[in-house]
């Protein structure tokens, strides 16, 4: 039970994060009488055609901002890169076995012929 809402949770994390556009203007479009009367910089001017629109557009911007300057960082990390060549160089040299055939050998061998017919089911 444990792991399920764990692995919900972690489904819903990934799925806000890949969708925060379309979030973004669901929250908007559910708000917008909100937004328009309160948080809008063109809510003094009757005649503005704005709804609200201009925090939107903030919203949107903000929220590439925040992807550009993740992708930036993701991007500025250096890796560092290990030759094997260190870690091979400290092992000792392998010690040489030599193969000994355990097998029985019967006195008339003969090689296995192959069939040159194919195995073909019959008609019904």
């Amino acid at each position: 039970m444990f792991k399920k809402i764990i692995a919900l949770l972690f489904f819903f994390a990934f799925m806000a994060q890949t969708f925060s556009k379309a979030v973004i203007v669901l929250s908007f479009y559910i708000n917008q009488n909100y937004i328009a009367k309160n948080l809008c910089e063109n809510r003094n001017k009757p005649k503005s055609c704005c709804a609200g629109k201009c925090q939107l557009k903030k919203q949107l911007n903000k929220d590439t901002n925040n992807e550009k300057q993740s992708s930036e960082r993701k991007a500025s990390k250096e890796s560092e890169v290990l030759s094997s060549k260190s870690f091979i160089s400290n092992l000792p040299t392998p010690i040489e076995y030599e193969i000994i055939n355990q097998y029985h050998t019967h006195p008339n061998e003969k090689a296995v012929t192959q069939p040159t017919t194919f195995f073909h089911p019959p008609d019904c």
